[in-house]
């Protein structure tokens, strides 16, 4: 009779693993970019700490937040998706926070791009190399007209993930600049700064690409976390 018993009792958890194995895995794939809805130029962000995707699927009782992580090009991809209906948030990113109800992931590839308001663009962005100093020159547009002026920054790095959480740490003080208090963004002033590479040379100490990138932190109330805004990373070969 206890043999009996063992057995039912093995089979029954034997079933019981098969079943919970037999559960299908994520049938789905998304992908897109994060565009702004004025211009159409992708929001790019930082790689590490930056813009992400907050969704929450629909129909479980205690559901939880799931991340879609967006690249600091502005991309995102999630190859690893279950075919099901979202609430889409974004927050605590560098333009003003939304969200999507009842947004349906269908079974198979699905392309979505999603339009934001960028808090901060930063327009005409010229960054070259003259003489031994790395020169950027840009201007700025408020998302809104509330959006007043923080800091703005001229970041180096080794490789492409450069920005405000990937980043040399430069002598000089030239290629970064604060504003306290805040100041309101005038699209035609012309902002300039600049790495003196005599000054950086135990930094910038290789004969090799390092990456530059312009960017632009807003100050904004009530929106949570705000981000910094980027120009396209510029590679120059020291």
């Amino acid at each position: 009779m206890k043999k009996i018993l063992l057995f039912v009792s093995c089979f029954l958890f034997a079933l019981t693993s098969c079943e919970i194995d037999n559960y299908e895995g994520p049938d789905a794939s998304i992908h897109g970019s994060i565009l702004d809805e004025q211009t159409g130029e992708l929001v790019g962000s930082d790689m590490e700490n930056g813009n992400a995707i907050k969704v929450r699927e629909h129909g479980f009782t205690n559901a939880t937040d799931q991340t879609w992580y967006i690249t600091n090009t502005g991309e995102y991809r999630n190859n690893m998706v279950f075919a099901a209906t979202y609430d889409v948030r974004f927050e605590n990113g560098n333009f003003y926070p939304f969200e999507v109800k009842d947004f349906v992931v269908k079974s198979g590839d699905n392309v979505y791009d999603f339009k934001v308001i960028p808090y901060i663009r930063v327009k005409s962005p010229k960054v070259e190399k003259n003489g031994n100093v790395i020169t950027a020159t840009f201007s700025l547009e408020a998302g809104k007209q509330e959006v007043k002026l923080k800091e703005i920054q001229l970041f180096a790095f080794s490789d492409m993930w450069v920005g405000n959480n990937v980043k040399l740490t430069l002598n000089g003080g030239t290629d970064k600049q604060v504003f306290s208090p805040s100041t309101a963004i005038n699209s035609a002033d012309i902002y300039t700064l600049s790495i003196d590479l005599g000054q950086n040379a135990d930094v910038l100490k290789y004969s090799k690409n390092y990456y530059f990138r312009i960017g632009a932190l807003a100050d904004v109330s009530g929106v949570g976390t705000v981000r910094h805004n980027y120009a396209p990373v510029v590679v120059i070969k020291l």
